[in-house]
């Protein structure tokens, strides 16, 4: 068995690991996500036995996600390696990343540590979710590509983490900005990821301002499989579930370093759980 970085060509082979979990992603999601970052996987005389995937976001924070290890090759510490090839690559940065129940004792033994929660709402949405009142001076408006710098420090604000390409990515989908007084105050991200649509990240100053935003980006998405990974303790449960979406899956976040103080801002809802 061999730990080798991946490649373009072992994207169809990790596509049919998703799909023996029973995770959303398709094909196209996963050729993206090794745009924007890295990985490495397990072979073996020619076959994919597991797959884990980290994304340096600058100088200071890299997130890892997508530790998979397919069914007959669980048990053998196939994870324990694949987690050791990964960090081995960050050497000297904070590490963050979404555990489930499984996985929490695996990056407990690398030094993880618990650092808050995420809820990971999902389902039809039924009627449009009910947006916030606007206060005096905001308004909204769909982001261009005059906005990038703007959105790429306010990301960095929320968590540390530096991410233009991201930010570069989403605005060839969506992103609905909240101005105030003429400055860009938060921003939300709609994409098509898995199943139908994915919101997120979510960032900005305040829930109502965080409801406004996601309000915008759903507003003709009636009947539409839609997906919010929400970070806990937000007050945004009630009212995602308030239009249909319910509450699927809960997941650990956690960190191998100093957990980011956010700046003025903060992270609402994720980009994903892989990539945080």
């Amino acid at each position: 068995m061999n730990i080798n970085t991946m490649q373009e060509k072992h994207l169809a082979a990790a596509f049919q690991l998703t799909q023996q979990v029973g995770w959303p992603h398709r094909l196209e999601d996963w050729q993206q996500m090794l745009k924007l970052g890295k990985g490495v996987v397990a072979e073996s005389e020619g076959h994919l036995l597991g797959t884990t995937m980290f994304w340096p976001w600058g100088e200071r924070y890299a997130s890892i996600g997508l530790v998979i290890v397919s069914a007959h090759a669980q048990g053998k510490g196939l994870g324990s390696q694949l987690m050791r090839a990964a960090l081995a690559r960050l050497p000297e940065v904070n590490v963050r990343l979404h555990a489930t129940a499984e996985g929490k004792a695996l990056y407990l033994k690398y030094g993880f540590m618990p650092d808050g929660r995420v809820e990971q709402y999902q389902g039809v949405l039924t009627h449009p979710l009910s947006p916030s009142f606007a206060s005096p001076g905001q308004t909204l408006r769909r982001a261009g590509p005059q906005d990038h710098t703007a959105l790429t420090k306010l990301d960095c604000q929320a968590h540390g983490q530096y991410r233009p390409e991201l930010i570069r990515w989403l605005l060839d989908s969506q992103i609905n900005v909240l101005e105030e007084q003429g400055k860009i105050s938060g921003f939300a991200a709609l994409r098509h990821f898995g199943r139908g649509c994915y919101i997120g990240p979510v960032i900005c100053g305040d829930l109502a301002a965080a409801k406004r935003l996601i309000a915008s980006l759903v507003a003709e998405r009636c009947g539409e499989f839609v997906r919010v990974d929400a970070c806990a303790g937000t007050g945004l449960a009630d009212w995602l579930t308030s239009s249909g979406l319910t509450q699927k899956d809960e997941t650990l976040a956690m960190i191998r370093g100093e957990p980011w103080t956010p700046d003025g801002v903060r992270p609402f809802a994720l980009v994903s759980q892989a990539m945080g």
